[in-house]
């Protein structure tokens, strides 16, 4: 009794170990990836803190009854450069397509968003909505002319 005691008790403590070493390189994985995702989310933060643009101005000018064309001039005014390929440009909540003078829009510096053959007549107003790719909003409303 006392030998099968003993191996018995050895399996078991062997048995412990490998299910503790098991454990220990899981939970050591996933604290890791953890770690990585913390520090991307605070990262993304910062980004989200530092970043802000204003819209400098809106043209709108007619070029048919029906037809007008939209210049919109924006401004980085935060710290953090936006690529302006991922800029959303929206007018009374359609997307409109829309390109930009420049790829980048540095901190300080301005792009401009042109658009064409947008519906509207002369007079009408509308309701503008930017969207950076990090999700800021800005808004405002114009006139075509």
């Amino acid at each position: 009794m006392g030998f099968s005691t003993t191996a018995g008790f050895a399996l078991l403590f062997i048995a412990g170990l490998i299910a503790f070493g098991v454990v220990a390189t899981v939970t050591v994985s996933e604290v890791k990836e953890l770690n990585k995702i913390i520090k991307l989310k605070n990262k993304e933060e910062i980004e989200l803190k530092t970043s802000d643009f204003k819209i400098v101005n809106v043209t709108a000018v007619n070029v048919t009854l029906t037809e007008y064309n939209l210049t919109v001039v924006i401004e980085n005014t935060g710290s953090t450069t936006f690529d302006c390929t991922k800029f959303t440009l929206l007018v009374d909540g359609k997307l409109i397509n829309a390109t930009c003078n420049v790829s980048k829009l540095y901190p300080l510096e301005y792009a401009e968003f042109e658009a064409g053959n947008l519906a509207g007549t002369v007079g009408s107003s509308h309701r503008l909505k930017v969207v950076s790719d990090n999700g800021i909003e800005k808004y405002a409303t114009f006139v075509v002319r």
